[in-house]
């Protein structure tokens, strides 16, 4: 496992390795998921196309905050769900297909949490307060500890998905978001589309007319 040693400052771009690093990580404060470019995939109400897997010490919660968690401050719209790991809780989020890059919103974020990155390379862990982010001490109004968190994948780097861990309360994340396919992407989509839809209507076509010839 690597040990993160970047800072992450507003709108900054930092290696979340020593050498080598497969990825690049960035976190600007008071700022909001998702960023362009991204879409939301998970927001912890109604959008779940990923595999999200709880211990015990994890909760689903709804505003306001109270002993165990707050909504992160920066989240789009306020006032909705959001995830809180508590003491000795760890959360999983594991993406359908894996990513070049993917953000969320971080809330109060504190020295005692922990963020894993699950990379096609191996583990990356980023640990606010001793490898990122000063002060990491919970504020849970502060721009300053509530913003916008992403990593990106360099090279052929790609992620699986992440984990969270806290050793008290809390890690509070909302609204994670992960890229939008390019313009060429989604072409190449609806010209694959276009043409199954070519050779169903020509299959289609074909059993009309031998119907039509046995009769």
């Amino acid at each position: 496992m690597r040990k993160s040693l970047a800072f992450l400052g507003a709108m900054a771009l930092l290696p979340a390795g020593v050498a080598n690093a497969a990825t690049m990580i960035s976190f600007t404060p008071g700022g909001s998921s998702p960023p362009a470019g991204q879409a939301v995939v998970y927001d912890f109400d109604s959008t779940t196309p990923a595999s999200l897997v709880l211990s015990s010490s994890v909760q689903i919660k709804s505003p306001p905050g109270d002993s165990n968690g707050a909504p992160p401050a920066n989240s789009t719209p306020a006032g909705t769900k959001y995830l809180s790991v508590l003491a000795g809780g760890m959360a999983t989020i594991s993406f359908l297909n894996p990513v070049s890059a993917f953000s969320f919103d971080w809330g109060s974020i504190d020295d005692y949490n922990t963020l894993t990155l699950l990379t096609s390379d191996g583990l990356e862990t980023v640990i606010p307060g001793s490898d990122f982010f000063t002060p990491a001490n919970g504020d849970q109004v502060d721009p300053g500890t509530n913003g916008l968190f992403q990593a990106f994948g360099t090279g052929d780097t790609l992620f699986n998905g992440f984990r969270l861990e806290s050793s008290k309360n809390s890690f509070e994340i909302d609204n994670v978001a992960v890229p939008v396919p390019e313009p060429a992407a989604w072409l190449m989509m609806l010209i694959g589309f276009a043409g199954i839809g070519t050779v169903m209507r020509r299959r289609g076509g074909s059993r009309v007319a031998r119907v039509r010839f046995s009769s």
